[in-house]
């Protein structure tokens, strides 16, 4: 019942047994053949496979065995031995107070730091505003300078006759300085000649 429907014969009934048939024997029989040559084919190849199954088992083994000996070595190699136990927790309590010294002075530089751009880019806006405030004042005397260079150009005349003004105010000033000296001389030949007073 079991063999025959693996050997894909699933029409096999009793009454071939008791009366055969030729065509149905021969296909019965070929059937079980085929099945017991893919056996021996089948089992080379199982067998081959169980060899490798046990080879790679045996690999598996050792490298479990390797690496749990891999691993007692590293939990040897990190533990401190008790004799320099002491020594590790000095050094790492030095280490962690380095870290904390070293944290609050980078902390204070970087606050200086900020201090001094601070200072760096207020006096940067104020001396901006001085400069901006110094080009409105150079653009104010520039403007002013023209103005008056306008002044000058256009009014030559008017300084001419300024001048001609003053010349004749300075010949009027000589001639009154003149006619006082005349009157002067004129007032001391006057008094010379006047008998003097007993």
């Amino acid at each position: 019942e079991r063999l025959l429907p693996v050997c894909r014969i699933n029409d096999f009934q009793i009454a071939d047994v008791l009366n055969p048939k030729a065509k149905r024997t021969a296909r019965f029989l070929s059937g079980i053949l085929n099945f017991v040559h893919f056996r021996e084919l089948r089992r080379e190849t199982y067998l081959e496979l169980q060899l490798n199954y046990k080879s790679v088992m045996e690999k598996n083994q050792q490298l479990e065995m390797a690496n749990r000996e891999a691993a007692l070595k590293l939990e040897k190699l990190n533990t401190v031995p008790v004799e320099h136990q002491e020594e590790v927790r000095q050094l790492t309590d030095n280490v962690r107070e380095l870290e904390q010294l070293l944290r609050q002075d980078f902390h204070r530089k970087q606050v200086a730091v900020n201090e001094v751009t601070s200072q760096k880019k207020s006096d940067i806006a104020e001396r901006t505003r001085k400069l901006n405030d110094l080009k409105v004042i150079m653009a104010d005397l520039k403007e002013e300078q023209e103005q008056k260079k306008s002044k000058i150009v256009e009014s030559p005349e008017e300084l001419k006759n300024y001048k001609e003004a003053m010349k004749e105010t300075v010949k009027k000033i000589k001639k009154s300085k003149q006619e006082i000296m005349e009157k002067y001389e004129s007032y001391r030949d006057i008094v010379e000649v006047l008998p003097p007073c007993q």
